[in-house]
């Protein structure tokens, strides 16, 4: 009956509205609640009413099943269900389109489950339905319940409405039974969760234990399931992941896992500082910081450095089922299940269960999702997941992983390249980095390659001799498919893109061998069909494609036989759609650049404009809101393309053009807080330099010498591009040279970094001026020291030692050149007093003892006559913040010196004549910097107050935890560079005194303000201070740290930047942002993402 009124209902329907089209399907299209245009199925009358009919009698069982419960729902109630119903079902069925799957971070949890249609898991719908009847007599929907759900997002206010409705209309039990079946299973995959623990704050423990329970049963953890699943993985495992394809066009090329694979040891970041030890993989699931075992670990590496590879032995090893050598360790056999995914494979998956079941079992394999959900959470499980860089957008699932919300207390895994998961580094116990072999690595590597092919491995071992190439050898799928050529053609290839162009020219010549075709026809027929779908997987940060893509690709099957492509994807073992999947990203990045070379020059010249040149750093928790972005990301991709571009000169010099002036390639550089941190922006240049196979084309060398930089920066994070790119730099005739300060942390290869300064300092076009040393001991610094010449004429006369790990004096003859003119001590002690000595009676200008904590009388009489030197300019002693020293002593040697020029220091207590000294320092007018730590006695303040009337040359000025309202005479200065360090106290009133100083300093460049988080600061005043700021026109650098940002200030913000044109670099850190709200995170976006400035919030 039910089934004949909706069918006469939509015939009716149909009729009345048959002479327009669009008004005919309105009602349907306003059920689907979909706002675009919608391809309607093709029939008549007839046969679309009847499809409709169809639907309407799929819901004739619920509808019974109502009536059978004796629940009168009322017809308003199950007409409603009904239509809810037919929306689900005609998405699926009757009018299929494709999901939008984006979703803001900032959405709430189960908001974004359903902008997903992601719904409950299997066995919570179970337990819900079994349990109806005892729901429907237990359950109140009492007022408290109701908030709960809402204030969880479990339900709209809408749906509190409607049920309210329904309990004063029909009954509690009916209202409940609604929001059973229509409203809760459809709430995103936490609703069920979020339920219970509304249950509880409603005084009905009683209902949420019971459903608890129930759960319990309905997933049990069945031995004879987990023996099934087991013994499918392991024979899964050591079958699937026995061997390695190297190489994408020919399978049957294949390597033994357990012949090739090199043991690989890893970083195991130790501290907040980044300090670092090496673990080796038998090491990782071991307790590192703490004794808890490490439930979430994370490995980074660069393209093609055994990423995958790890995880693939780990796996097959597991498989094997054998300690062997590791016995009586914590390894991957400690555990009952190991899981191995590709990260893609968890995208549209509701749960762990689910994506086993579909990427992992064969589809015959009769085991649930319940049940593998109780073997999951009764087991031992390990979870690895590789790849989260290929598919990290939009995965709900593994994002919950990481986080913890789903599954916390099993093993978790994952791989990534390098800036995918900053901002989910907090959630992982143990965070790991693969490195570049090292050359007992590379041996090992070609000897074990050449025993797996039966050939004798010294044309290998000669290879590795080849300087060229010895950035390649570092890589290990680089230095496979360098093995690979170097059997067929022994051509060496310097270059990553001289590297996979010569693989690809295999490629195509075999392939035309194959398909009988000339290499010409490959390239027009096959390849730029192929470059521009790998193009559009790259846009989409895709490896593996579905066949619906592919079918938009003509002559995609013979494309596929090319042999860049393969429609085997990883771990998946499901028949029920065809996937294809690129054998590596970095094949897919090569193709991509390829597609990009070939564009004409306007294309490609847009394509470029519309990349991020800017490092971008947001994260404001409250609003889940997380951005980020590091320019190495761009690499892979502009690498290649600048190595194709290599003998276009016009396209050549339009890129190089472009990167460097979205960088600031010409402009003086922010000096970076950490010596360890990563390259600069401006850095790209030199790894796309790195790319050319020959020496600079010398028009583009023309070119970049007239955009000197005035200044280089080499860091011990930098990249061997950066370094290989340096050195090309090197060529380049710079008139006068280019100065370059080189930052060396510890480094695996020390004796690749001490070849690297010294080809620096013996080139003529580059000034090695300073260098930053971490010497491991004693013997080292002494190496260094001998083997540089440090501070001889020809060599580097600036030097920066970190003392940390100098135990003692390693020689007796120990000294640096005659011509040292600077000395930088980090962390000094009274122990190094013979780095002291050896500078005595150099001409130094700079010397600075940073970081120190302790001096015995040696060392303060050998500071004294260090002072004595006339050619000091800048002086620097100051200890750590938690340990702070007095060096007022010194003052009297610094009033003696004529040509001071910069003064940092420590005082604490200082005596009355110390205060003369430091008065006639300052009165004498010579200073251009000045930094001064200390408690900031009365009358400290007024000498620096009455000072400051004569200091026309001071240009920087850093003044930490000052009362500023004590230094009104601020104004009267022209600085250049100012810094309000340490939490300064600034309440309204000191903002005003700031605010006048700011208007005055027409010249200022860069400023950091330092807020008390104490402090809670008046918005008046703040928009006083933001407005003062944004009269600063040649402000190019601003620094917050505790800035107090809500909504009420963002009009003023938003003003500031957008009048500070010259601006580079905007820092808010520790931003006190609780009043923020998305509103008005939506205003200062636009503003703080424009091109040009880099960004760092949190």
């Amino acid at each position: 009956m039910i089934r004949k009124a909706k069918k006469e209902y939509y015939q009716q329907l149909i009729i009345d509205q048959s002479k327009d089209p669009k008004s005919m399907f309105a009602p349907i299209s306003c059920l689907l609640g979909k706002e675009e245009p919608r391809k309607l199925p093709p029939g008549n009358m007839e046969e679309l009413a009847a499809k409709f009919s169809d639907f309407f009698a799929s819901k004739v069982d619920t509808i019974r099943t109502s009536i059978n419960n004796e629940v009168d729902l009322g017809a308003h109630n199950i007409l409603e269900r009904s239509f809810a119903d037919i929306r689900t079902d005609a998405e699926k069925e009757l009018l299929p389109t494709e999901l939008n799957y984006s979703t803001r971070a900032s959405e709430k949890p189960l908001e974004q489950a359903k902008s997903v249609e992601f719904k409950m898991e299997d066995r919570h719908k179970e337990c819900l339905q079994k349990n109806r009847s005892f729901l429907c007599s237990e359950i109140s929907l009492s007022a408290v319940l109701l908030a709960k759900l809402s204030e969880s997002g479990v339900i709209t206010d809408e749906h509190v409405e409607k049920l309210q409705n329904s309990i004063r209309n029909d009954t509690m039990a009916a209202a409940v039974l609604h929001f059973l079946i229509e409203l809760l299973p459809r709430r995103g995959p936490e609703a069920f969760n979020l339920f219970l623990e509304a249950l509880i704050e409603s005084q009905q423990k009683h209902v949420a234990d019971h459903l608890k329970q129930c759960l319990s049963d309905v997933c049990p953890e069945d031995a004879g399931t987990f023996e099934r699943l087991r013994s499918e993985l392991q024979s899964y495992y050591k079958r699937k992941l026995a061997s390695i394809h190297p190489m994408p066009w020919q399978q049957d090329i294949y390597l033994n896992l357990t012949d090739v694979f090199v043991e690989r040891q890893l970083k195991l970041k130790t501290n907040y500082k980044g300090d670092e030890r090496i673990v080796t993989m038998d090491d990782l699931f071991t307790p590192q910081q703490t004794k808890e075992i490490p439930r979430r670990l994370l490995i980074e590496g660069n393209p093609g450095i055994g990423k995958s590879t790890i995880c693939q032995t780990l796996a097959h090893e597991w498989g094997k089922q054998s300690c062997g050598r590791h016995c009586g360790t914590l390894c991957v056999h400690s555990f009952d299940v190991l899981l191995f995914f590709n990260a893609g494979d968890f995208i549209d998956e509701e749960s762990v269960a689910h994506a086993v079941q579909k990427h992992i079992l064969p589809s015959d394999c009769r085991i649930t999702t319940s049940e593998l959900q109780g073997v999951i959470e009764a087991k031992n499980v390990l979870i690895i997941v590789d790849a989260f860089d290929e598919a990290n957008a939009g995965n709900r699932t593994l994002d919950r992983l990481i986080k913890g919300d789903i599954l916390r207390h099993k093993t978790l895994l994952v791989t990534s390249r390098f800036n995918f998961l900053q901002n989910k580094l907090s959630f992982f116990d143990s965070k790991f980095k693969v490195e570049g072999y090292d050359k007992e690595e590379q041996l090992q590597h070609v000897k074990r390659y050449a025993a797996h092919q039966n050939i004798a491995s010294a044309p290998f071992e000669s290879m590795l001799k080849e300087k060229s190439i010895r950035d390649l050898c570092s890589n290990p799928l680089n230095l496979t498919l360098l093995c690979l050529l170097r059997e067929e053609d022994t051509q060496l290839m310097i270059t990553r893109t001289a590297l996979y162009t010569s693989i690809h020219r295999i490629i195509r010549r075999k392939a035309g061998e194959r398909m009988h075709l000339t290499e010409a026809e490959v390239e027009e027929s096959l390849l730029r069909p192929l470059y521009q779908f790998a193009f559009e997987a790259h846009q989409k940060n895709e490896t593996v494609v579905r066949e619906k893509d592919s079918k938009k690709v003509k002559n995609f099957q013979r494309i596929c036989q090319v042999g860049y492509l393969t429609n085997e994807v990883i771990i998946s073992r499901l028949q029920e759609e065809v996937r294809f999947q690129f054998t590596h990203k970095t094949f897919v990045e090569f193709l991509t650049a390829k597609h990009i070379a070939e564009m004409d020059r306007e294309e490609r010249l847009n394509w470029l404009q519309h990349l991020r040149y800017d490092n971008c750093y947001i994260w404001i928790k409250g609003l889940a809101i997380d951005d980020r972005f590091k320019v190495e990301q761009n690499d892979p991709i502009l690498g290649f393309l600048f190595g194709l571009l290599e003998e276009e000169s016009a396209e050549l010099n339009q890129m190089a053009s472009l990167v460097m002036e979205e960088t600031h390639f010409s402009s003086e550089h922010h000096p970076i807080s950490s010596l360890d941190s990563p390259c600069e922006a401006f850095h790209q240049l030199l790894r796309l330099i790195a790319e050319l196979n020959n020496d600079v084309p010398q028009e583009l060398a023309d070119f970049i010498c007239k955009r000197r930089p005035p200044l280089i920066k080499i860091y011990a994070g930098c990249s061997v591009s950066c370094m290989k790119g340096m050195l090309k730099l090197c060529n380049l005739r710079f008139q006068p040279p280019i100065p370059m300060n080189v930052y060396l942390g510890f480094s695996r290869d020390e004796e690749e970094k001490m070849s690297f300064v010294q080809k620096l300092i013996e080139c003529k076009n580059i000034e090695c001026s300073k260098i930053r040393i971490m010497p491991r001991n004693d013997t080292k610094l002494w190496n260094m020291v001998s083997e540089w010449r440090i501070g001889q004429a020809n060599s580097v006369q600036q030097v920066s030692i970190d003392c940390g790990f100098i135990k003692a004096n390693p020689c007796e003859e120990f000294s640096f050149g005659n011509h040292l003119s600077e000395l930088e001590l980090d962390e000094f002690k009274p122990s190094c007093f013979y780095l002291l000595e050896a500078a005595l009676h150099k001409p130094l200008t700079s010397l600075q003892l940073i970081h120190c904590d302790e001096l015995d009388d040696r060392c303060i009489s050998l500071i004294h006559q260090l002072l004595r030197n006339q050619r000091l300019q800048r002086v620097q002693l100051t200890s750590s913040l938690w340990q702070p020293q007095h060096f007022g002593f010194f003052l009297a040697d610094f009033a003696q010196m004529e040509n001071l020029q910069s003064l940092e220091i420590t005082l604490k207590n200082s005596t009355d004549e110390e205060m003369r000294s430091l008065e006639s320092i300052l009165k004498r007018n010579k200073l251009s910097e000045l930094t001064i730590y200390s408690d900031y006695s009365g009358r400290l303040y007024s000498v620096l107050n009455d000072s400051f009337n004569s200091m026309s040359s001071l240009r920087e000025l850093h003044l930490p935890r000052v009362d500023i309202i004590d230094f009104p005479n601020l104004r009267h200065l022209d600085l250049i560079n100012f810094s309000l360090l340490r939490y300064s106290k600034l309440n309204d009133n000191w903002i005003a005194v700031l605010s006048d100083a700011l208007r005055s300093w027409r010249n200022l460049q860069q400023l950091r303000i330092d807020f008390d988080s104490r402090v809670s600061d008046a918005e008046c005043s703040l928009r006083e201070l933001f407005e003062a700021i944004a009269g600063c026109h040649r402000l190019q650098i601003l620094h917050f740290d505790h800035l107090e940002m809500g909504d009420s200030v963002v009009p003023s913000v938003c003003r500031m930047i957008e009048s500070l044109k010259q601006l580079r670099i905007f820092t808010s850190i520790r931003q006190r942002d609780k009043s923020l709200t998305e509103e008005g995170f939506k205003q200062l976006e636009p503003i703080i993402k424009r091109n040009g400035l880099n960004i760092y919030m949190n």
